[in-house]
């Protein structure tokens, strides 16, 4: 998979997502990560680009943000008021479980020979999730 990396933000999908970020209220998150979380449909690679980031954002407002965090999500916590609730926590670590076990994401790192680094990374961004 050239030009991608096993980071939550190394993909045209999210460098996308996050050119994007300062149009989204709280409630764009909650959709994203719900149809992740819920829907029983193949999760496509750039929706699952996409959800990463998205738990990204929360796992930032919730005070537990990754090593290096993007200027577009600094920016976003510092706009919206309150921390995602208990339930936006857990919808966002089912969404990256969800990716991480049942994704084209998931089949094309296992194709590239990088599953397990990139899984890795995403149990890490579940557990920030956790707290």
């Amino acid at each position: 998979m050239a030009g991608w990396g096993t980071g939550s933000f190394e993909n045209e999908d999210a460098q996308k997502f996050l050119g994007l970020l300062h149009a989204k209220n709280p409630e764009d998150l909650r959709s994203i990560l719900a149809r992740a979380a819920d829907e029983e449909d193949y999760l496509d690679a750039p929706a699952s680009g996409v959800v990463i980031a998205a738990a990204e954002v929360v796992a930032t407002a919730l005070g537990r943000p990754p090593h290096s965090v993007p200027l577009e999500i600094a920016e976003w916590v510092r706009r919206v008021e309150g921390a995602p609730s208990v339930e936006m926590a857990d919808l966002a670590r089912r969404a990256v479980d969800r990716v991480r076990t049942r994704s084209e994401l998931k089949d094309l790192w296992l194709e590239a020979e990088g599953l397990n680094e990139w899984s890795t990374a995403l149990r890490e961004l579940g557990e920030r999730l956790r707290g």
